[in-house]
Order: structure tokens, then C-alpha cells, then sequence
């Protein structure tokens, strides 16, 4: 067997499944574990996979978008386009679909606001999940370890931000118990944002839906715009087989 025949034998392991151990995968491959770790650091090297934090093995997003391009990024653009459109008809502010690697949250789809003052973002673009109205819909519904891990390495990048693992604890409780999550100019001082999550079938966290702009704009209108966002979300969740 060929040593790309083997990689890919290994990436089709680790990517049909959630994550898995060394010896899971060494279990199904077949493959000798000193062969076995080579070709996993030269995925985790060219950025297919990825460690997670207790030691396991997972796809990255990059295997993610490599797979929306060939396959199925039409069929994603058909369904969250849409909501996202509707999102800054209602609101007139820039709308998000982001997706959690790693302590950030990846815009993946984006629709600029109506007003000519909004706030800046790019699809492919990170920001930090405890600090953005995303990002923090995305972590909230975390392993709890994961969340004070990101807590705990956080930087204040304004007055507003909450860092240190106790706050974001209970910054990620706030956001369960409301079922959205609101940036108060946490990231960038001038910018406020409110985001829900998307749920799976399994009732995982896949992505999230939000929207961002000035604060004098997002301040005054939290709760009929949370609402909006809210709404976005369980649609979009609903489309991915949530029964909720």
C-alpha cells in the first residue's frame, strides 16, 4: 500500500467518527503505530487533523471546507444564505454562520449589513469565541473543560471582556440559560452582537448564527433582535435535523 493510500486510509478513520484515540485508529488501520504516528503528524502538519485537548484525534476544518467545495457548499449557501438575508432585512445589520476550531469562532458565511457604518468581518475569519456574540454561542454548549481552558488562557481585549476561567464559566451559563449569547463590545469596544446556536440532530452545537454592528444600534434593540436571531437559529437547526 502507497504511503498516500495509507494517509488516506487514516483520515477516512478519524474522519468518520467524532475523534478517536492512537489506538482506536491503530486498531482499525491496521498499521504499525510507529507508521501509524508519522502520517498522522503530517496530517496534523498540513492541517487535515488535529489533537484535541484530551489527546484524541479529529478532522480540522479544512477537511471541512475541502468537502463543502467538492460536495456540498451549495447546498449550505441554499439553506443559511437565505436566513442570513432575512436576518439583515429585519435588523440592517451584518449577519454571521460561524463554526467552532479550537477556542475561535470561523465565519463561514456572511451578509453584509444595510447601513454604511457596520461592523468588519470576513468569511474565513476568526475571532475569539469568549468575546464574540458567535463564539460565545458556540462554547457555551462545550465540555466544561473546554470552556475554562479557554477561559483560563483568555486576554482582555476591552473594559467589557470577560477573561479567566471563572468568568467564562459563568459567562457560558448566562448564555444557556437565556439560549443566546450577547457581545457588549467585548472584542472591539464599539461593537456589540447577539448569537444563537445551531443544533444537529444529535443536539450538538454544530455552528452559530448571529449578527454584529455599532452599539448604539444593538444596545437599544437586545430583545426583539434576540428574538430574531433566535428564531434564525432554530430554523437553520431544524433544517440540520434538530427535532427542537
Amino acid at each position: 500500500m502507497s504511503s498516500v493510500a495509507k494517509a488516506l486510509l487514516v483520515l477516512e478513520c478519524i474522519g468518520l467518527s467524532k475523534r478517536r484515540t492512537l489506538t482506536e485508529i491503530a486498531s482499525e488501520v491496521t498499521l504499525p503505530k510507529s507508521t501509524l504516528l508519522r502520517l498522522i503528524q503530517t496530517l496534523i502538519a498540513r492541517g487535515f487533523v488535529r489533537r484535541t485537548a484530551h489527546g484524541e484525534y479529529a478532522v480540522s476544518l479544512k477537511l471541512w471546507q475541502i468537502g463543502c467545495n467538492a460536495l456540498d457548499s451549495e447546498a449550505i449557501r441554499d439553506e443559511v444564505i437565505p436566513l442570513l438575508n432575512d436576518l439583515v432585512g429585519a435588523t440592517g445589520e451584518t449577519a454571521h454562520y460561524a463554526a467552532y476550531e479550537e477556542g475561535f469562532s470561523v465565519y463561514i458565511e456572511k451578509v453584509d449589513g444595510l447601513h454604511p457604518i457596520r461592523s468588519y468581518t470576513a468569511v474565513g475569519g476568526r475571532s475569539p469565541a469568549y468575546a464574540t456574540a458567535t463564539g460565545k454561542a458556540l462554547l457555551a454548549w462545550r465540555d466544561e473543560r473546554e470552556i475554562a481552558k479557554v477561559g483560563r488562557s483568555a486576554r482582555r481585549w476591552t473594559d467589557a471582556t470577560k477573561a479567566g476561567a471563572d468568568e467564562v464559566l459563568r459567562e457560558a451559563e448566562q448564555t444557556r440559560r437565556n439560549g443566546y449569547a450577547l457581545n457588549r463590545g467585548e472584542w472591539r469596544a464599539s461593537v456589540w452582537g447577539i448569537g444563537a446556536p445551531v443544533f444537529d440532530r444529535h443536539a450538538k452545537v454544530i455552528a452559530a448564527v448571529g449578527i454584529s454592528g455599532p452599539r448604539e444600534r444593538i444596545e437599544p434593540n437586545v430583545r426583539p433582535y434576540a428574538k430574531l436571531v433566535v428564531a434564525a437559529a432554530k430554523a437553520l437547526s431544524r433544517r440540520m435535523g434538530s427535532p427542537d
